[in-house]
């Protein structure tokens, strides 16, 4: 162990999964030290994202279930170490941490089992006449200030016409364990499946309705950095009337999935806010998907040539890409209805404020019980001074008589 060089060390732990990782931590102080070092943790995770390793997919909707990519053999249960409830919705996953949608909210980091509750935060709008509020959430990484954001849009809608009429935007940043209110979405969520998770380039993406074109509809982009709004183009010739349309994320690029009928097809933006970028990446039907199946792209495989997709939350199969062929996923364990998000291993601590406070209060208990000792010395010193009678008559540090020994 002494001989092997420590850069050499550190080159092989960076490419391990976090299970191994945790346990190695018991090694040598040294590699416990390196493993927590944030540079290693980032290191670790640049590793991961570059080779396309220690990925996974994450399942919810009847419990929680985890299942490695590079097998797909078996769904394995995760128990989060805080209250979870099956109706919790699963948001997407940014560097191994995903957004647990209770009350209230969780970010949970499945790999490490690091998990931090979100404080409390009011609605301060008040409500319209006539209306009903819903929820959106959405989860990214602030990549400029290294900080994990949560937007919270709570919104106003008619009770009878559904339409909107009024939003509040709240932001969290982990770093600071905080909301803060920012300035009001100008525009609808629509009515998301599940939650609002496609985070791309540091940016949640929606679909909003063309108030000029009921045909068409545009890609509204809201920074967590900037915090400012923009807009998308769509690809090119899609319209949504008649056509089910979705947003979508697959190897960190944006997708459009539209359906209809007869037949899938799923559209990928290569260079992130160029239009011309926008490519058709496959185009689906039955029988290799059933008849109004909702589909959703995953992951591709590692050597890029197939796309694992999610056929209406109840079945897995990898499309190839060249053959323009379809197999099934069998999965042992997994539930027979599930959503499912792509995830890569990650050590990210989401308690590390916690652990500085804890590790504070462990040095204060420390230096008052180190107190404690010295005061019991001293009290120990003065009482071995003090005259003390042991019923002879004589008192403690007197001579007896025709004695040089003091009692």
């Amino acid at each position: 162990m002494p001989n092997i060089p420590f850069e050499l060390v550190e080159d092989i732990l960076r490419r391990l999964p976090v299970k191994s990782l945790k346990r190695f931590r018991a090694v040598a102080k040294s590699w416990c030290f390196l493993i927590d070092s944030e540079n290693f943790i980032k290191l670790h995770l640049r590793q991961s994202l570059i080779t396309n390793s220690n990925r996974h997919l994450i399942l919810g909707g009847l419990g929680l279930y985890s299942v490695d990519l590079d097998s797909l053999d078996k769904a394995h249960a995760i128990k989060p170490p805080f209250y979870y409830k099956s109706v919790d919705g699963i948001s997407n996953s940014c560097n191994g941490i995903v957004l647990v949608m209770s009350d209230p909210p969780v970010l949970y980091n499945p790999f490490t089992r690091g998990y931090k509750v979100l404080p409390n935060c009011c609605v301060e709008y008040p409500a319209p006449l006539d209306s009903y509020s819903k929820t959106a959430y959405g989860f990214g990484y602030d990549s400029g200030n290294d900080d994990y954001k949560v937007i919270r849009v709570v919104e106003f809608r008619h009770e009878i016409s559904h339409v909107w009429m009024a939003s509040e935007t709240k932001i969290y940043g982990l770093k600071l364990n905080s909301w803060r209110r920012i300035e009001d979405f100008p525009y609808p969520l629509p009515f998301l499946r599940g939650n609002w998770r496609v985070h791309v380039n540091g940016a949640l993406h929606t679909l909003v309705e063309d108030p000029d074109n009921m045909d068409a509809a545009r890609i509204f982009a809201f920074s967590v950095q900037t915090e400012k709004h923009y807009q998308l183009h769509m690809p090119p010739g899609v319209r949504i009337r008649g056509v089910d349309v979705n947003l979508d994320v697959i190897d960190g690029c944006l997708s459009v999935v539209c359906t209809n009928r007869n037949r899938v097809v799923i559209w990928v933006m290569k260079d992130y806010g160029v239009k011309e970028s926008w490519v058709k990446l496959l185009t689906i039907s039955p029988p290799a998907i059933e008849r109004n199946d909702f589909v959703k792209p995953l992951v591709y495989s590692r050597d890029g040539d197939k796309v694992l997709l999610n056929c209406d939350d109840k079945r897995l199969v990898w499309y190839d890409l060249r053959k323009k062929t379809v197999d099934n996923v069998d999965v042992d364990g997994i539930p027979f209805v599930f959503y499912v998000e792509a995830c890569v291993e990650s050590l990210v601590e989401l308690d590390g404020r916690d652990v500085v406070k804890k590790q504070g209060k462990e040095m204060d208990k420390k230096k008052e019980k180190k107190e404690n000792k010295e005061k019991i010395r001293k009290k120990s010193v003065i009482a071995s001074k003090l005259p003390v009678n042991y019923g002879n008559g004589y008192l403690v540090n007197e001579k007896l008589p025709g004695s040089s020994v003091a009692i």
